[in-house]
């Protein structure tokens, strides 16, 4: 046997050969379908090989019924696809894909090829766990910590100080020009503000006012610009401080009954389609915010918002108080555990559904009942070996 390959196990003298399945790639998936397609009693081999070395192997690729190419590489995987195909035309393959440009040119260019993706396959299974737990509309049978109330939102000091400081400088300075002047208190007022604001003079000035009286004005001049200066300051920032979390979706959600998705990435887009295609309103939370789908995200309609969703008052800001469910399909298995944590804290009856890539931590947590938790490798690992062993069919029928 050729270098690389990793037989699945001997076949005894006189048995009969079931047929052979060629897994390429290295990585949980690999593995995953090696299990799967081992305990449907099928004959697998492992070739960690790249496009230049199936030439070296074409004795195996000649006796295999199928091959299937697992690498979470686009371009690697289509270049395999290719080369087996060109040393061996009638080789069934099954491919993991994700660009779409790529997928529809290998279906149109290629005969007896399967295409899948984990995120196509992964994200029906979880749109259809977050819509069968809101049906239930079951808490979780685990205890959690009492619901937190969040402390409000202290002022900002710089700007109490500003206007501290404004007003220490417009109430005595209003006082002391209107003895000066003898006016009004409105007067002496409109006076001091249109001072300190720089709109006047004209209706009342201090020409013919006394020295100390002039020098009392300048020095509210001064004074009055530069405290006016650090409001319009702060005002300004605050503006564009808005403007910006308006542009990054920080905008507190006021919908009822919607899905919270955290994570917008592959699995993440396609489980906001699917549950918009339900009529059910989502909101996304990215950290990403260069992410490609961002955009398509929100063309599509759903709110996303930009930020971190383990970042104190994010899910607040989502509508974590009035949503419907919350799924958590970041890249991280330990960010979504978080974030579960941080929804059953503050709202333990809202469904929690979690991509958790390990399916051994998967399946731990479910049967906790901590949460809803998918692994997308496991469910990936079932799809890819039934298109193998449908493949090995068609091959024992020719």
């Amino acid at each position: 046997m050729s270098a690389g390959l990793e037989p699945s196990a001997a076949v005894p003298s006189g048995a009969v050969q079931k047929p052979l399945v060629l897994i390429a790639g290295k990585g949980r998936l690999a593995h995953a379908i090696r299990e799967k397609l081992l305990d449907r009693s099928a004959r697998v081999e492992h070739l960690p090989i790249a496009a230049e070395g199936l030439a070296e192997v074409t004795a195996i690729l000649s006796g295999a019924a199928v091959l299937v190419l697992t690498a979470d590489d686009d371009p690697g995987n289509v270049d395999l696809a290719l080369t087996a195909r060109r040393l061996h035309p009638e080789l069934p393959l099954v491919v993991r894909l994700f660009d779409q440009a790529l997928v529809t040119y290998l279906r149109v260019s290629l005969d007896n090829v399967t295409i899948l993706s984990m995120s196509v396959v992964a994200a029906p299974v979880f749109a259809k766990a977050t819509l069968s737990a809101i049906a239930e509309g079951r808490p979780p049978t685990v205890a959690v910590p009492e619901h937190r109330v969040l402390p409000r939102p202290k002022p900002d000091r710089v700007v109490l100080a500003v206007l501290g400081g404004l007003l220490a400088v417009v109430v005595p300075s209003t006082l002391y020009f209107q003895s000066a002047l003898k006016l009004s208190p409105i007067n002496a007022l409109y006076f001091v503000v249109s001072t300190i604001t720089t709109v006047g003079y004209g209706d009342i000035a201090l020409r013919d006012a006394s020295t100390g009286t002039k020098i009392v004005g300048m020095l509210l001049m001064f004074g009055g610009a530069a405290f006016m200066a650090s409001l319009f300051a702060l005002l300004t920032a605050w503006v564009v401080t808005r403007r910006l979390e308006v542009l990054s979706g920080k905008v507190r959600v006021r919908h009822r009954g919607h899905v919270v998705i955290a994570g917008g990435g592959n699995v993440g887009i396609r489980t906001a389609e699917i549950l918009g295609s339900q009529g059910r309103k989502v909101v996304v939370i990215e950290s990403d915010g260069e992410s490609r789908t961002v955009g398509v995200l929100r063309a599509a309609g759903h709110h996303v918002i930009v930020e971190d969703a383990t970042r104190e008052g994010i899910l607040d800001l989502a509508g974590l108080d009035r949503a419907a469910a919350v799924v958590a399909l970041t890249d991280s298995d330990a960010v979504n555990l978080h974030i579960s944590l941080l929804v059953r804290a503050r709202r333990p009856s809202v469904p929690v559904i979690l991509r958790v890539v390990s399916p051994e931590l998967s399946a731990h947590v479910s049967e906790r009942g901590d949460a809803v938790a998918i692994s997308p490798i496991a469910v990936a690992a079932d799809e890819f070996a039934r298109a193998a062993v449908t493949a090995c069919d068609r091959a024992r029928k020719v």
